[in-house]
């Protein structure tokens, strides 16, 4: 009978054991269970993270690569175009420059030079006395221009003229008038340039 007893709080025993044991053995597994969930939800996230940096890089990449081929084909445009205008500029200057440099020769420019004469001296009314300077070609117009002008007292000498036109000299004054031909093509020159924007090219960096 004892040994009846015996056995019998032996295996309650045991069950208390196992149970206890079974117990720990639960939770271990169910704590192992949430670190791996963890675990597996921190790679997740991390993966996530990366692919989405390595997904903003690329586009950030492919994004600068774009503006540069932009940039590069708008650049090479705009060489292109202001290219073009200056060309276009040059062939109208040339054009002008022969047609004045021819105008000397024709009937009309002894016409003009009294013409300029006059322009220059009412720009000074009050002045009695002036300076003529011309091309050394010029000086053959000397009578005409003191015709033109009978009111003001004209010395004349020979100028550094290319194309044509004259300077006078105001020295009551101490001013000077400078209508020669050379003057007014390197100002209409620089309108061309202006207007046709190719001076500007260096200005975009």
């Amino acid at each position: 009978m004892e040994e009846k007893k015996s056995k019998g709080k032996l295996q309650g025993f045991i069950r208390a054991i196992l149970g206890e044991a079974n117990e720990k053995a639960d939770a271990v597994h169910s704590e192992a269970d949430e670190q791996e969930k963890a675990t597996l939800e921190s790679y997740r996230s991390e993966a996530a993270a990366r692919g989405e940096q390595s997904r903003i890089l690329a586009m950030s990449e492919t994004k600068a690569r774009e503006d540069k081929r932009v940039m590069t084909e708008t650049l090479a445009a705009r060489r292109s175009v202001l290219k073009q205008r200056e060309d276009c500029a040059k062939l109208v200057m040339d054009d002008v420059r022969r047609r004045v440099k021819a105008y000397p020769d024709s009937p009309e420019y002894a016409a003009a030079l009294d013409s300029l004469l006059r322009q220059g001296l009412a720009a000074i009314p009050e002045a009695k006395r002036a300076r003529v300077l011309l091309r050394r070609e010029d000086i053959s117009h000397v009578g005409h221009l003191k015709a033109a002008a009978p009111e003001v007292e004209l010395s004349f000498g020979e100028g550094f003229i290319d194309l044509g036109g004259m300077i006078i000299d105001f020295p009551d004054q101490h001013r000077r008038a400078d209508m020669t031909f050379d003057t007014a093509l390197e100002d209409l020159s620089g309108r061309v340039t202006e207007l046709t924007g190719f001076g500007m090219e260096g200005s975009d960096g």
